[in-house]
């Protein structure tokens, strides 16, 4: 058998199923590149949708935020090629750039080493960042919608929870400046003082909308009015956190614009909404634009405009640097945590294979057992066809036995990958 496992290497690393990713994030692109791949929920859902039925896939978790694109699938092979084609046609770019923009891990540890600190938050632009697991959560909710969060994407995620449950109460790493929202409205302070009661509005009151709304509040503002399309989850905001916050609808952008002194924009939109055009026949004296959407909702454009201030997600985290301190000081107790729960997700990962192996191998020769037992007592005398049945469930159970003994005795992970492949492939 070990003979056999030296012969089949080279063979056998090709065909093991093994989480791999593609990722795209604010470290290795610029703002314009992340807003060519952004994707929306709908999106999402044709992405997953034409790897089922192109690629054949059944684990597939895809993450899309302000400030990166992951895609997490289970395979046997690199599928990076078909990926960046569907995007690149989904989104109206250049395969080429895809190629360019998107990392492509095909190592299975580094992987998920890669996609466990991005659920911690030490991956994003706002280190630490509370927001990421919701997101996180929010994209497994449509994997399961989709059909493909399957056994290892469900304990994946599973692992996840509990790892970031256990940074938070055992660390100093969530506190402080912790998400997007808070870090703009953290922004937004220093230049309320520079304005006599100045009028805030917030557009879009999806979950990015409403945590800004929420930190606002916390913060003593009170007096601000959310642009939306429709004022219904306003309605039940307001209910629910006895507030009375004022509701203009989105139609009403361009005039609200001008009477407002300071803006924060989260609504995900294909083109901007706010642009240099916005103030034709408008001078302001003073003006502050904060856009944490993605794809960006206000055009760069008006950093021309005099009296205008312009903060998107590329800059926005400078205001974050006074509370690093006290996170950076709690990374390496991060990193242990996140290295123990990796390395029992790996355990469970290999276990769980070995068990499916075990399963078929079983499954296989008993169903071989049964063909030569029908076969035997075709030919032979019932007297002495009594207890075969019993022998050959014997022989099976030892069988099993020593090739469970035989896995467990490989410490080497790779020889315990291709050990367990090349029994699958043998009785498939």
């Amino acid at each position: 058998m070990r003979f056999l496992l030296k012969r089949y290497t080279k063979k056998l690393s090709k065909i093991m199923d093994q989480f791999r990713l593609l990722s795209l994030s604010f470290k290795n692109t610029d703002i314009k590149t992340r807003e060519a791949f952004a994707l929306s929920p709908a999106e999402i859902r044709e992405l997953i949708q034409a790897s089922k039925n192109s690629m054949g896939l059944k684990e597939l978790l895809v993450l899309s935020t302000c400030n990166r694109t992951e895609i997490i699938y289970f395979a046997d092979k690199d599928l990076s090629l078909p990926f960046f084609n569907f995007l690149s046609q989904l989104k109206g770019q250049n395969t080429s750039l895809a190629k360019r923009a998107f990392h492509n891990i095909q190592n299975e540890k580094q992987a998920l080493n890669y996609f466990f600190k991005i659920s911690a938050g030490l991956e994003s632009q706002i280190l630490g960042d509370a927001q990421i697991i919701s997101q996180i959560k929010n994209a497994y909710q449509i994997s399961l919608q989709e059909n493909t969060a399957g056994t290892y994407i469900h304990r994946l995620i599973h692992i996840l929870l509990a790892t970031h449950k256990k940074i938070t109460t055992q660390t100093d790493f969530k506190s402080g400046i912790s998400s997007v929202p808070y870090a703009s409205v953290d922004l937004i302070y220093e230049y309320q003082s520079m304005i006599h009661s100045p009028k805030i509005g917030i557009i879009g009151f999806g979950e990015m909308g409403q945590n800004v709304c929420k930190h606002l509040i916390s913060g003593g503002n009170t007096k601000f009015t959310v642009l939306n399309r429709s004022r219904e989850k306003l309605d039940q905001f307001n209910k629910k956190h006895n507030t009375q916050i004022q509701y203009l609808p989105l139609k009403e952008l361009e005039d609200a614009v001008r009477k407002l002194d300071i803006i924060i924009s989260t609504p995900r939109v294909v083109q901007p909404i706010i642009s240099q055009n916005t103030f034709n026949d408008y001078s302001p004296t003073y003006k502050l634009l904060v856009d944490i959407s993605m794809p960006r909702s206000i055009a760069q454009d008006v950093e021309n405009i005099p009296g205008i201030i312009y903060f998107d997600m590329d800059n926005i985290s400078q205001v974050t640097q006074q509370s690093m301190a006290r996170k950076e000081a709690s990374v390496q107790a991060v990193k242990q945590i996140l290295k123990d729960h990796q390395e029992e997700f790996m355990q469970w990962k290999t276990d769980n294979k070995n068990l499916e192996v075990i399963r078929k191998m079983k499954s296989t020769l008993q169903t071989i057992k049964e063909e030569e037992l029908d076969r035997f007592q075709k030919l032979t005398p019932p007297e002495l066809s009594e207890g075969v049945d019993e022998i050959l469930d014997a022989m099976i159970q030892k069988i099993i036995k020593k090739t469970v003994v035989t896995m467990k005795s490989l410490k080497d992970e790779k020889q315990i990958n291709q050990y367990s492949t090349l029994i699958s492939q043998t009785f498939h």
